[in-house]
């Protein structure tokens, strides 16, 4: 009975203090115009294997069959990317540096079903495009809100690194926002993000824990810089809002 007393006090105790830096909390970011999050565990969040399991059927991987003439030469090249779907009845969303200069595009599904593509638009400025396959009733991803989005806040990529490795997942952080990057001549707005980002996974799908899509993975820093630093961490996603 006394350990029991003790006990009872001991959890009344700390349920005070908990909800004394609660209140701390959401006072500081009221006064720091919400820089913080407002919750120590919001409602509605997901952990990183339930937004995998939730949303990787959406996840599409692209293979790219491409004719390139060089001084007269033809050749036939092949790469691959990722993807996901946009609505039900067949849209997926990529970056058009994926599917650039296709002559076939294949959208391969996480069931294992293949669909030849059709390319409906791009933006190649800015890195987007839009396919189509004649398919129905397929699970498409929900899109978020990538400008709720602060310093700090994990998200989850799932794409295809390396083109094999397909329907991966890694988890990071958002390393920053508004950084305007140069791809291919053109500086983009995107998002800076610390989950690892490999070749094969541009064009897939950046997910908040709520399990909405927030940013289209597009490309990373990689190697070493001019005084032989090496780079490490280094993502980068265009926002879904832009």
């Amino acid at each position: 009975q006394m350990w029991q007393a003790r006990f009872d006090q001991f959890s009344r105790s700390m349920m005070t203090e908990n909800a004394d830096l609660q209140e701390q909390i959401e006072e500081f970011s009221k006064q720091n115009n919400n820089l913080i999050s407002a919750q120590v565990a919001p409602d509605g969040l997901l952990t990183p294997g339930q937004v995998y399991a939730q949303n990787v059927e959406a996840v599409v991987a692209i293979s790219n069959q491409a004719t390139t003439n060089i001084y007269g030469q033809i050749t036939e090249t092949a790469s691959s990317g990722s993807g996901f779907i946009l609505t039900d009845d067949g849209y997926v969303v990529s970056n058009y540096h994926v599917v650039e200069g296709a002559t076939t595009l294949t959208v391969t599904t996480h069931a294992g079903d293949k669909y030849t593509a059709e390319l409906i638009g791009y933006d190649d400025t800015n890195d987007l495009s839009l396919l189509k396959v004649e398919a129905t009733d397929l699970p498409a991803a929900e899109l978020g809100s990538s400008n709720e989005l602060i310093v700090g806040d994990q998200v989850a990529a799932i794409g295809n690194p390396l083109g094999e490795l397909t329907y991966s997942m890694t988890v990071g952080y958002v390393s920053s926002k508004d950084r305007y990057v140069n791809t291919d001549g053109t500086p983009i707005n995107m998002m800076q993000l610390d989950a690892a980002i490999n070749s094969g996974n541009s064009g897939g799908p950046l997910f908040d824990m709520r399990g909405t899509v927030v940013g289209i993975i597009t490309a990373k820093y990689s190697g070493t810089t001019g005084s032989g630093t090496s780079i490490e961490g280094i993502g980068f996603a265009i926002p879904i809002n832009d």
